[in-house]
């Protein structure tokens, strides 16, 4: 009874902030992508990432377009919930598209898994704008969704491309099953390489 107690706990922790690791990791793509921040959603996402991203700008300067304080942001959030299941028996948690058991991990296996999870959040956070967006499509009146402005702004840099390339076929868009599709096996790819060779 206490070891299941412990995994569920260990279960809301690390759903909590693997969620809360998304926001900063989003507000990486809408300003890589430059979305509109005066949309609502995208404003939501600014309130909950400013009271830790704020102060780490002071010290963090952006690289050209690309804000080094959100990602160095997203890296602390996961590190900190890797830590947590570390020194604490809560059971495996999810990293990396598995359930690890960090307690016999050393400090350099938890910064390289962390760097991959990172990896692995940002290309979520392109698949799951297709997947959202795919949905939404087929629900009547959701164009107006705030959500859905941003997320167009998100999957624009995938679907423009493939939607050169594959034209509609009997009134389906086929371009974003392709997208989903093809960002999953490169997902696998990258995030299986770089597990090879940072954790063997």
């Amino acid at each position: 009874m206490g070891n299941a107690a412990l995994g569920s706990l260990g279960f809301i922790i690390g759903t909590i902030i693997s969620l809360y690791a998304a926001v900063p990791a989003l507000r990486f793509v809408l300003q890589w992508v430059r979305a509109d921040y005066h949309n609502q959603f995208a404003q939501a996402i600014v309130t909950l990432s400013n009271p830790i991203l704020v102060p780490l700008r002071r010290v963090i300067p952006s690289f050209g377009r690309y804000d080094t304080a959100s990602l160095i942001m997203v890296y602390g959030v996961l590190l900190f919930k890797f830590l947590i299941f570390k020194l604490l028996p809560l059971g495996g948690v999810s990293a990396i598209g598995r359930v690890l058991d960090l307690s016999a991990w050393a400090v350099p296996q938890l910064l390289a898994v962390t760097f991959i999870d990172v990896i692995y959040l940002l290309f979520n956070v392109f698949i799951f704008s297709l997947i959202i967006k795919a949905i939404l499509s087929w629900i009547p009146n959701a164009q107006g969704n705030p959500i859905q402005g941003v997320l167009e702004s998100i999957t624009s840099p995938v679907m423009k491309p493939l939607r050169g390339l594959i034209p509609p076929i009997g009134g389906f868009d086929l371009s974003v099953m392709v997208a989903i599709i093809g960002l999953f096996a490169l997902r696998m790819f990258v995030v299986g390489s770089l597990t090879a060779i940072l954790l063997g």
